[in-house]
């Protein structure tokens, strides 16, 4: 009887510390809106102190050519492990798609929001990011 209970709870622990397991490299989604543009962000554990953001950002506008250069910035809500990409420039479709790697700390891990800045003809906008 305790053969039988000592390997129903090893088994019981093992699932457990796997589920456990599992949750911790589930990526992570953020998204937001405002006036002009749309954005997704999804990062990705890929080693202890280094993530992968996925980037998609969508211009809302009708026209898209007078965008032209762009630059946007990533920071968590305390302002730290900030990200920036300058002259990058939309599709034909007025989207923006990148993969980065960026150098992230575990407050970067958590579901606070994130704020994404998007710079382009002298104008500037933020977008906030929540996670989904």
């Amino acid at each position: 009887m305790k053969k039988n209970f000592s390997a129903l709870f090893a088994v019981f622990l093992f699932i457990l510390l796997t589920g456990c397991q599992s949750k911790v490299n589930d990526p992570l989604d953020f998204s937001g809106e405002n006036k002009n543009w749309s954005a997704n962000i999804t990062l990705y554990s890929a080693k202890s102190d280094k993530e992968t953001a996925l980037i998609n950002l969508n211009y809302l506008g009708n026209q898209i050519e007078s965008i032209g250069d762009f630059g946007i910035s990533l920071e968590n809500s305390n302002n730290k492990n900030g990200i920036g990409i300058r002259d990058v420039r939309l599709d034909k479709e007025g989207k923006f798609k990148e993969k980065i790697e960026v150098d992230t700390d575990k407050k970067m891990n958590t579901s606070d929001p994130l704020v994404l800045t998007v710079e382009w003809n002298d104008k500037s906008e933020d977008i906030v990011l929540k996670a989904q």
